[in-house]
């Protein structure tokens, strides 16, 4: 299994570009995460991971999200490998990632506060169904058939 989640903040603001060919958008930011762990000095040491988000979720993270936002980012790590013109072979980790959310307020750029996060064409915003008085756990409501006149 190959499952990610990371918690960071933007190291600098999402890069946008569009596929040639297909159009599909493609956005590539940075995240910085603090290890769990303090030196003897009362220092963390942070991680830099690279991210790259593909389709209408790039196109949330270049309109929504900006330096210093702290997002999470859900996903699978991929390992690119590719050979340097002078013949050297490299290996480039990254997350490829299927779902961004902003954690933190958008310091008053979004207009429209359920535009937090993005999963494929899904906004975050989730609909809470409480009972309330009169309806059962299931929410619905008990109909004496007596009184209905057909």
């Amino acid at each position: 299994m190959n499952h990610v989640v990371l918690i960071g903040r933007l190291t600098k603001d999402p890069e946008l570009r569009y596929i040639p060919g297909t159009g599909t958008p493609v956005a590539t930011f940075t995240l910085a995460i603090d290890r769990e762990y303090t030196k003897k000095d009362g220092t963390k040491e942070t991680d830099f991971i690279p991210v790259e988000v593909i389709g209408k979720s790039a196109e949330f993270c270049a309109n929504y999200i900006s330096k210093g936002r702290l997002v999470a980012v859900q996903g699978n790590l991929r390992v690119d490998r590719y050979q340097t013109q002078s013949g050297e072979n490299r290996t480039f980790t990254k997350v490829s990632s299927r779902s961004v959310q902003a954690l933190d307020s958008n310091r008053g750029k979004s207009e429209n506060p359920y535009v937090e996060s993005h999963q494929g064409s899904q906004t975050g915003f989730e609909p809470s169904f409480e009972p309330t008085q009169g309806l059962d756990p299931n929410g619905f409501q008990a109909i004496d058939d007596d009184d209905i006149p057909f």
